[in-house]
C-alpha cells in the first residue's frame, strides 16, 4: 500500500497574439525523470501575480473537445482538472487518492480518496464521480488516454472505490490513474453528446484554478485562482496563455509581456547568461525528430533501403545546425539518452556514405519526404541522399495536413517532430498499436511478430527490473529494422521571469514526455 482577479502587469504584446508557430505545435520535450524540483512550490511566486505563458490554441477545455495536436490542452486541463495520482520531481504521488492497494497480479486497485476535495462549484467530490468517470469514458474516450484497460469500477466503501483491469497494466498508476481527469457526475450525467456539449459548467473540475475565458481567435485562455482548493491556496492568481509565433517566443518575455515562453533554438542560453532579470530552464531530451517510414511501401519494405538512409545522414550536423546547440544524435532504438529505460547496446548508425552505397548496391531510388512547410532539415538532407543515390522528393504541408496523411497512411517518408518518448516506455507499444492519442505521433507502420508480442508482454509486467530485458529487446528490434529513424533528440528551453514564476522538473513529464515546467505542485501553497 503507498499512503502518502488580480490586474495584469501589461496589456498583451499587440500584433502577435493569434499566430501559431508550426514548430511550436509539434515541438514537445519533457523533464528528467528522477530528478528533484528546482526549488520548493512557492518560491519566486507572488501571491497576487498574474502568469503569461505562449502556446498554442487547444480548443475547449474539456476532456472531450481538447485538441491532440500538440500536448497544449493535455496540460492546461491538469491546471482546471484532478487526477487519482500525480508526479514530483521523484515520482508518483497520492492526489485525489490519499492512498491505494494493488493486487499481487496488478489486476486491481482499490484507492483510498480524500475527504476534503470539491468541484469548482462548492459541491463535495465523491467516490461516486471517480466511479462515474470511468464508466463515462468507456463509453466517451477521454481524448489523450484510452481507458479501454478497465474493466469495470465501483464504490468499495465510503470514499473508496475499487477499478478492475481486463489485464495487468505496468503504466497504469502513472498513464492512466495520473492523467485522466476525474469529472464532476452532476455535470456530465445528463450530457449525451460530450464532444458537442458547450454548456457554461463544461469546463468544472477540481484543480487549483478555473476557467474564465477562451478567445479561440486570439487562441488565448485565461485561468482564475481557486482559493478554496482542496490541496493549497494558490500563489498565482490568474494564468494567461496566449499563442505566439515562434520569432517572438523570447522576446515576449524579454518585453516583460509574458513570465515564461518556450523555444528549442540553444543558443537562447548564451544570449540571456548575462541577463540580470530573466533564467533559462533546460530540459531533458525528451521530444525527438524523426522520420516515420511507411514500410510497407517499395523500396522502404527493405531493411537495407532504410538502414542505408540512416547511415548517409550526418545526423550530428543536422541537429547542430537546427538546434544551433550540441547534439544528441537520435538512438536507433528510439528512447532517448537520459532516461531510466535508455538502451545504450542498440545498433547504431554513423554517419557513413559509403556504407550506405554498398547497402544500396549501385541502385539509385526516389522518395517522397512529407514535412512542415518551415521545416529546415529537407534542404540538409537532400544533398547527403543525393551523394549515395536518393533523390529526395519534399512535398511541404501545414502540420494538420501532415498529421492526417500520416494517420491515414498515404506517404512513403515523413518528418515529424513532436513529445512523447518519456516517462513509461508503453509508448514504444502504442505507436505500433495504433493507439497514440499525440496527433503528431502518427505514422508508425510496423508489422513484427517479435516486436508484437514484447509490446504485449512488458505491458503486463510490474517488477522494472524483470520488465526491463523486454523493453530493452524492443529497441534492439526498432535499431535492426529501423521503422523509424530518429535524426535528434531535442531539449526546450524555457525562458523565464523568476520573480513571477519558477519552473520545476516533473518525473517523466505529464504522461510520456510532455515539457511541464508549470506542473500545479509550483503553483500552490506547500
Amino acid at each position: 500500500m503507498i499512503t502518502m482577479d488580480s490586474l495584469t502587469r501589461r496589456q498583451v504584446l499587440r500584433g502577435i497574439v493569434g499566430a501559431i508557430g508550426a514548430v511550436f505545435l509539434s515541438a514537445c520535450g519533457a523533464s528528467t525523470p528522477g530528478s528533484q524540483a528546482t526549488h520548493g512550490p512557492g518560491a519566486n511566486v507572488s501571491p497576487t501575480a498574474t502568469h503569461r505563458g505562449t502556446w498554442a490554441d487547444v480548443g475547449n477545455l474539456t476532456p472531450f473537445q481538447v485538441s491532440t495536436a500538440g500536448p497544449g490542452g493535455a496540460v492546461l486541463l491538469t491546471l482546471i482538472y484532478d487526477t487519482l495520482t500525480w508526479k514530483d520531481g521523484s515520482g508518483i504521488v497520492p492526489w485525489l487518492a490519499s492512498a491505494w492497494d494493488v493486487a499481487d497480479d496488478g489486476s486491481q486497485y482499490t484507492f483510498r480518496l480524500r475527504e476534503d476535495a470539491a468541484w469548482h462549484d462548492n459541491k463535495p467530490l465523491t467516490a461516486e464521480d471517480v466511479q462515474f468517470s470511468f464508466d463515462y469514458y468507456a463509453k466517451n474516450p477521454y481524448r489523450w488516454m484510452p481507458t479501454d484497460v478497465v474493466a469495470s469500477t465501483e464504490v468499495s466503501a465510503s470514499h473508496e472505490v475499487r477499478i478492475k483491469l481486463k489485464r495487468p497494466y505496468a503504466a497504469f498508476l502513472e498513464d492512466i490513474a495520473g492523467v485522466v481527469p476525474i469529472i464532476p457526475r452532476h455535470v456530465w450525467a445528463p450530457v449525451a453528446d460530450p464532444v458537442a456539449y458547450a454548456g457554461p459548467d463544461a469546463s468544472i473540475g477540481s484543480g487549483p484554478y478555473k476557467f474564465l475565458a477562451h478567445e479561440e481567435a486570439e487562441g488565448s485562455y485565461r485561468l482564475a485562482a481557486n482559493e478554496r482548493y482542496w490541496r493549497g491556496r494558490p500563489l498565482v492568481s490568474e494564468w494567461r496563455q496566449q499563442s505566439v509565433p515562434q520569432e517572438a517566443r523570447v522576446e515576449i518575455v524579454r518585453q516583460g509581456d509574458a513570465d515564461v515562453s518556450l523555444t528549442t533554438d540553444a543558443s537562447v542560453r548564451d544570449v540571456l547568461a548575462n541577463d540580470p532579470r530573466l533564467k533559462v530552464f533546460e530540459t531533458a531530451p525528451l521530444s525527438l525528430v524523426r522520420l516515420a517510414i511507411n514500410t510497407k511501401r517499395p523500396p522502404l519494405d527493405q531493411k537495407e533501403v532504410r538502414q542505408a538512409i540512416a547511415y548517409a545522414l550526418d545526423r550530428k550536423r543536422i541537429a547542430e545546425t537546427i538546434t544551433r546547440g550540441p547534439a544528441i544524435v537520435g538512438s536507433a532504438g528510439v528512447v532517448p539518452p537520459e532516461t531510466p529505460w535508455y538502451h545504450a547496446s542498440v545498433q547504431e548508425y554513423g554517419y557513413d556514405p559509403a556504407r550506405a552505397r554498398e547497402l544500396l548496391g549501385g541502385k539509385r531510388y526516389q522518395l517522397d519526404l512529407l514535412a512542415n512547410a518551415d521545416a529546415r532539415e529537407p534542404d540538409l538532407m537532400a544533398p547527403m541522399l543525393e551523394a549515395v543515390g536518393i533523390t529526395l522528393k519534399v512535398q511541404r504541408v501545414d502540420p494538420p495536413t501532415r498529421a492526417q496523411i500520416l494517420s491515414d497512411g498515404d506517404f512513403q517518408v515523413a518528418l515529424t517532430a513532436h513529445i512523447g518518448v518519456g516517462g513509461d516506455p508503453d509508448y514504444l507499444r502504442r505507436w505500433y498499436a495504433g493507439e497514440e492519442a499525440n496527433a503528431f505521433a502518427q505514422g508508425s507502420v510496423f508489422q513484427n511478430e517479435e516486436y508484437t508480442r514484447l509490446g504485449t508482454q512488458q505491458a503486463a509486467i510490474l517488477d522494472p527490473e524483470k520488465r526491463r530485458p523486454v523493453v530493452s529487446r524492443m529497441q534492439e528490434i526498432l535499431a535492426e529494422e529501423l521503422p523509424t529513424i530518429v535524426l535528434y533528440h531535442r531539449r526546450f528551453y524555457w525562458v523565464y521571469d523568476p520573480s513571477a514564476f519558477t519552473p520545476m522538473e516533473t518525473w517523466g513529464g505529464l504522461m510520456n514526455g510532455i515539457p511541464f515546467p508549470n506542473n500545479k505542485l509550483s503553483l500552490i501553497e506547500a
